[in-house]
This record gives C-alpha cells, sequence and structure tokens, in this order.
C-alpha cells in the first residue's frame, strides 16, 4: 500500500513500481499496476482535501506556516521566477539530448554496471533521478539548457500526458481495478495520507522548516499522482510558489522509493 502512494506518482511511481514487482517476483506487472493505481488514485484525492485543511489550519497558526513562497524559518531564500527568461530552440535542442543522457546513464547503469545492490535491482528510472539531481547539485549544466530542458518538460507534460494515459488505460483490467477499489482500501490510504503529513511536518521541524509547508511539499507531493498532483495540491493549498520544493519532493523522493520498493519485494516478499 504505501509504496505505490510515496513512489512519486504514476509514471514516476506506480508503472516502475509493477516492473520491478514483475522483475523481482515473477509476478504480473499488470496486477500489481491495477491495485498500486487505485491506491494512488484514492491517496491523490485525499491529499488535495488534507491540503486545503492545512492551508486553513496555516491560516489560524500562522506560526506554523511561513509567507506560502519558502519553506525555512528565519530566511529570505526565495526561488526566482524564470518564466520570462528567452528560450531558445537551440536550449531547447540541448534540454533533450540532456535527458537521453540522463536516461542513456539510467539504462546502463540499471543494466550492465550496477544492476543490483544488495541483491536487490535498482530500476532505471532511479539511477536516472539520482545523476539528474547530481548535476543540479553540482550546477555544472548552463543556465540556458535548464530553461530548455524545463521549456521541453512542460511540453511533454501538456501535450502528451492524454496519449500515455490512454496507453496505460488500454492495458488495464477493469475487473483488477474495480475490485481493489474498496472501502478498506480508501481507510488504508487515508491513514498513509495522514502518516506523510505527520511524519513530514514533525521533522520539517526539526530541521528548520515551517511544519505546514514541509507537510504539503515533502509529504503531500509525495502522496498525489506526481506532476499533476503536484499542482492539484499547491493550489488547493494556495502554494503554487513551492512547486520547486514539490518537484524536488516527487522526483528524488521517489527515486529513493524506487530503491526502498527494490528491496521490499526482495527481501519481504
Amino acid at each position: 500500500y504505501a509504496l505505490p502512494v510515496m513512489g512519486g506518482g504514476n509514471g514516476g511511481g506506480a508503472i516502475p513500481l509493477s516492473q520491478i514487482y514483475a522483475d523481482v517476483t515473477g509476478g504480473s506487472s499488470d496486477s500489481y499496476y491495477a491495485f498500486a493505481i487505485v491506491i494512488l488514485t484514492i491517496a491523490n484525492i485525499f491529499a488535495i482535501m488534507t491540503a486545503a485543511l492545512l492551508n486553513s489550519i496555516g491560516e489560524k497558526k500562522p506560526e506554523w506556516t511561513g509567507d506560502k513562497k519558502t519553506l525555512l524559518r528565519n530566511s529570505t531564500f526565495e526561488v526566482k521566477d524564470d518564466s520570462n527568461e528567452k528560450v531558445t530552440m537551440n536550449d531547447i535542442g540541448a534540454g533533450l539530448f540532456l535527458g537521453v543522457a540522463a536516461f542513456t546513464f539510467g539504462r546502463v547503469m540499471s543494466k550492465s554496471v550496477l544492476p543490483s545492490i544488495l541483491g536487490a535491482p535498482i530500476h532505471q528510472l532511479a539511477y536516472m533521478i539520482i545523476f539528474v539531481v547530481i548535476l543540479a547539485a553540482t550546477g555544472v549544466v548552463p543556465k540556458s539548457i535548464r530553461l530548455g530542458a524545463k521549456k521541453l518538460q512542460s511540453f511533454i507534460t501538456t501535450a502528451m500526458t492524454i496519449v500515455i494515459m490512454v496507453g496505460v488505460g488500454a492495458d488495464m483490467d477493469l475487473n483488477e481495478f474495480i475490485q481493489a477499489l474498496t472501502f478498506q482500501n480508501a481507510v488504508i490510504a487515508l491513514l498513509i495520507v495522514i502518516g506523510a503529513i505527520l511524519g513530514s511536518g514533525i521533522v520539517g521541524y526539526f530541521v528548520g522548516f515551517y511544519p505546514i509547508d514541509a507537510a504539503i511539499t515533502a509529504g503531500l507531493c509525495m502522496a498525489n499522482r506526481g506532476g499533476s498532483g503536484d499542482i492539484a495540491v499547491l493550489g488547493a493549498a494556495d502554494r503554487m510558489e513551492l512547486m520547486a520544493y514539490a518537484q524536488l519532493s516527487s522526483r528524488l523522493g521517489g527515486a529513493i522509493v524506487l530503491i526502498l520498493g527494490s528491496f521490499a519485494f526482495s527481501f519481504l516478499m
């Protein structure tokens, strides 16, 4: 239950988790995905509802939240708006090749260089995300290429999401989907979302974050359906300025969950 919800979405969570499940256990990836997407969808709804609730709590307890633009207490750090920056076709092309390079790195690492750690297979998406995070943290990628990659990502998420979902839906067994849609699963999904809120909020407070903003970005933005879920959650919480933090949570957190899922499937099943 917890892995699909906390996996960082559909394409970056439920789908690769299904592939890992099939590779490790020999079971059906379709069967696992049919269950995972139901739990994830239910949790996504609860995440949006609780985001609005946390926003209301923040209005009543302003000391628990900031200006809705930053996570850090006692800090003036802000994420700069680069939406008006000029992006050329060369920048977008370079962003595309950067994405291909990251994909290739993940593929080579998962298939040839280090396919498993301590007997648990590591999915190529986990390697790819870790590689991208290292590039971002070191600052070796020029700003123009980063903006080009961002523009390309925006196009893919707006123009290709429906196509991707059609492909996923065409391969889904609706009977398994309906069987997984039960009251018991809804209760468990709600408890996982509540756990994500409490865990991220409490830990966030002790490391210097506002607890409500940490609960929304690190908790709810992990328990939703990825990029589209981040938009819905931040919109409900009136904190769209925290999108950068939400994306980091979804992607890096999702990679960590994929690695944990590999170990769980290898040693606990």
